[in-house]
């Protein structure tokens, strides 16, 4: 009687926590947010309703809000605030056993090391932030790098793209690198060119880790893609250069079929306007301007001066790409481009009106980190480190995953002409027409191999 008593006992046990573990495992699915399922009905950039105090998630948006590229700090501010927005009104994420919302603080690096990391600092040590993602500039994320390391942090690197970043010493693991890099840019655009009728290019790239990084890239992939092709010029610049009529001149001369231009802010901008003032057409479509290639030829501002017909043939070697054929794409667009109408100054201008681009980047980065903690359970930086490494993210139907040794991306990458007319409600500019995608094996990011079985399989 009693063994039959004990075994019914026991039957009873393992029922009950069978139930309890499927309602708990229910109970935190239903908990689980989802990408765009939030209300972002009334989203507004311009006065966001995120908490600014309590047990919360904090995160800095470590980047340029002040000087000359202080639009990316506007911009990002954006873009962090719909994901927070649309995750916060889902009721927040799981973790260390509650749940909690999202809260953002905004760490001014000024475009500067100095500034830069004591704002990271101040962030880590003062506002006891979780994470800290950026940052436009090689010379920037380095020091974001080190504060990382120094502090046990996690810094979400979102836009710097220059492959020594993550090889030793540079490279410690609170870091994760969500954007491209200089290698899957200048391989993937020569895969681009592999079959195509040009062959002269022209190399005009700023004078710092990037640029000479990203050249090289190009240089190197498209020698092994197309032996014809000739380097015909290569010319570094200062960053912030304000006149590029001496550069242009002797790309005119050479006789380029293609400006292959790295640069980003200030310099992309004066690049592709002066190009156009000056006339530089196509040495093979004598009707076109001469074709540039580069990752931020989508930046609506120089496009708007430039006009339609003279954006037609750009050639945009983006890391990110609102493919609006796939249908969670084609969501996020329709939601926040009908959320612009209603937007105010300075986020009510062509430059916000599609998350495309470095916006789509950007938002994907965030997306994919709470996606991240969610798994982990935890804001520990150990347990985080641990969910990231070998996690992928295809919420938007474009499969990225993390390479655990190093914490850089795998993905497919497009390659994109700029068309005009458009289909993208602007009747002003050019916009991108649909990609070319760059398998993912045709592209991968550069790998330290001193970093090689640092996680066993």
């Amino acid at each position: 009687m009693k063994s039959v008593m004990k075994k019914s006992m026991v039957g009873i046990f393992i029922g009950s926590f069978l139930i309890f573990s499927i309602c708990a495992g229910s109970s935190n699915r239903a908990m689980a947010f989802e990408p765009l399922k939030g209300d972002l009905s009334k989203y507004d950039p311009k006065n966001q309703t995120f908490p600014t105090s309590g047990d919360t998630i904090k995160i800095a948006m470590w980047d340029q809000v002040s000087g000359v590229n202080a639009y990316l700090g506007e911009a990002y501010t954006a873009i962090l605030g719909f994901v927070a927005q649309d995750i916060n009104s889902q009721g927040g994420i799981l973790v260390d056993g509650k749940m909690k919302k999202i809260q953002f603080i905004l760490a001014d690096t000024q475009g500067r090391p100095d500034p830069g990391k004591r704002a990271a600092e101040k962030a880590i040590l003062q506002d006891k932030i979780n994470v800290f993602a950026g940052v436009a500039g090689t010379h920037l994320a380095k020091v974001g790098q080190a504060v990382a390391k120094e502090h046990k942090t996690i810094f979400v690197n979102v836009s710097a793209y220059s492959d020594e970043l993550m090889d030793l010493p540079d490279w410690n693991e609170y870091v994760f690198r969500t954007c491209g890099t200089s290698a899957t840019s200048g391989k993937s655009l020569a895969v681009f060119y592999e079959k195509r009728p040009e062959t002269k290019f022209y190399i005009l790239a700023q004078d710092y880790a990037w640029g000479h990084s990203s050249a090289g890239a190009f240089k190197k992939a498209i020698k092994e893609a197309k032996p014809s092709a000739q380097i015909v010029g290569e010319e570094y610049f200062p960053v912030y250069t304000k006149d590029f009529a001496p550069y242009l001149e002797k790309v005119r001369a050479s006789g380029a079929e293609v400006i292959v231009q790295m640069a980003w802010g200030a310099d992309n901008e004066n690049l592709i306007k002066q190009s156009r003032q000056l006339g530089l057409k196509s040495p093979l479509k004598p009707e076109y301007y001469i074709p540039m290639a580069s990752p931020f030829l989508d930046d609506t501002r120089p496009l708007e001066v430039i006009g339609g017909p003279a954006g037609r043939g750009l050639v945009l070697c983006t890391d990110f790409y609102l493919d609006r054929r796939v249908p969670n794409v084609n969501k996020l667009a329709t939601i926040w481009t009908n959320s612009w109408k209603t937007w105010k100054a300075p986020y009510n201008t062509r430059l916000y009106q599609w998350p495309g681009g470095g916006w789509y980047r950007n938002l994907t980065s965030y997306y994919w980190y709470f996606q991240v903690l969610q798994k982990a359970g935890s804001t520990d930086p150990k347990k985080v480190i641990a969910a990231w490494e070998g996690d992928t993210f295809d919420f938007f139907g474009w499969k990225h995953y993390m390479r655990p040794a190093d914490h850089q991306v795998i993905a497919d990458r497009p390659i994109v002409e700029m068309v005009f007319p458009n289909t993208w409600d602007n009747p002003q500019n050019a916009m991108p027409g649909d990609p070319i995608w760059i398998p993912a094996q045709k592209c991968f990011p550069t790998f330290d191999e001193k970093l090689k079985g640092r996680v066993k399989n």
